[in-house]
């Protein structure tokens, strides 16, 4: 087979479209240097692993099936690993489209704040650029690998949504350099209501201790813990109002911490009228994830096997 600089691997469930071709063919990169692989299946290892297989790229490019790309992203991602020849993996953040709606609009920037996405935040806006990352910061809706590193490690198909977090760690284990460049970003569209977006925070939740379990390097640290305290403390409020009402008082601090939050983050977007929704948005992301983090970390204590 006729080796080429890259191949952008779509792995796409039975049902849905991969909408992203659309975004590919406007690469402005030479056509003879690049192929798309659209791999379909219920499991998403399972597509990406196969792909890679198939593959006759130098570079192995995974990008999620409902991404916007620009017409560069090819060109810059060429462009970096001539910059960095030492780097084997570079990812990008997802940003929210200038189109989406109010709702996609407040997510994407809870998500992108400290407050919303804390440690992995730089997933969803342009941070500084790291020689030196890891899996807090990038993703496989948007990076960029050397096809030699699958002779190192696969997608690990037990894992989902996590599968990419337990493959940049065990690649970090084996002393691989991973690299985050915000100008290697794409758009993606964020849920469209709450509840999708509960749902997604909560299997962010979920899977974290099941990453804990694989043994490969961590990156789990207090933040992580953070949502399920506060979890139980609202849990417990109600008793513990009754023995001292001193105890409401983290209640009022997180309710004028994400009031005060939200107002700094829609006037810096300009738009004022997301302010009615990122407060919900902020504590659906913090329970959610607390949520998913507890019945996780159950789950792992009787059924993960390493």
């Amino acid at each position: 087979m006729d080796k080429m600089k890259f191949s952008v691997v779509v792995a796409v469930a039975p049902d849905r479209t991969p909408e992203v071709i659309e975004s590919l063919k406007r690469q402005e990169y030479s056509a003879e240097n690049y192929e798309v692989i659209v791999k379909r299946g219920n499991n998403t290892s399972d597509n990406r692993n196969s792909g890679v297989k198939e593959s006759r790229g130098e570079i192995i490019a995974f990008v999620d099936d409902d991404a916007i790309l620009e017409k560069d992203w090819l060109r810059k991602a060429d462009d970096f690993f001539l910059r960095h020849p030492e780097v084997d993996i570079v990812g990008g953040p997802q940003l929210t489209p200038a189109d989406d709606t109010l709702f996609g609009h407040a997510s994407g920037d809870a998500l992108a704040s400290i407050l919303g996405g804390a440690s992995i935040r730089n997933r969803y806006r342009k941070g500084e650029l790291n020689l030196n990352s890891d899996e807090r910061e990038l993703t496989s809706a948007n990076v960029f690998c050397r096809k030699n590193v699958f002779d190192i490690a696969m997608f690990d198909r037990r894992f989902w949504p996590g599968e990419d977090p337990v493959f940049f760690n065990e690649l970090v284990a084996k002393g691989l350099k991973l690299a985050y460049c915000p100008e290697l970003y794409i758009y993606h569209r964020r849920r469209g209501a709450m509840s999708g977006l509960a749902v997604q925070v909560f299997r962010y939740g979920y899977v974290r201790p099941q990453i804990r379990n694989t043994g490969k390097t961590e990156t789990t640290n207090f933040l992580f813990l953070v949502p399920s305290v506060f979890l139980v403390y609202l849990i417990c409020l109600p008793i513990l109002i009754r023995l001292n009402k001193v105890f409401s008082m983290p209640l009022l601090a997180y309710v004028i911490l994400v009031i005060a939050v939200s107002l700094i983050l829609s006037a810096k977007a300009g738009r004022y009228r997301q302010f009615l929704l990122l407060p919900a948005v902020f504590f659906t992301i913090h329970v959610s994830y607390g949520t998913g983090f507890l019945c996780g970390f159950v789950n792992s204590r009787f059924n993960y096997q390493g």
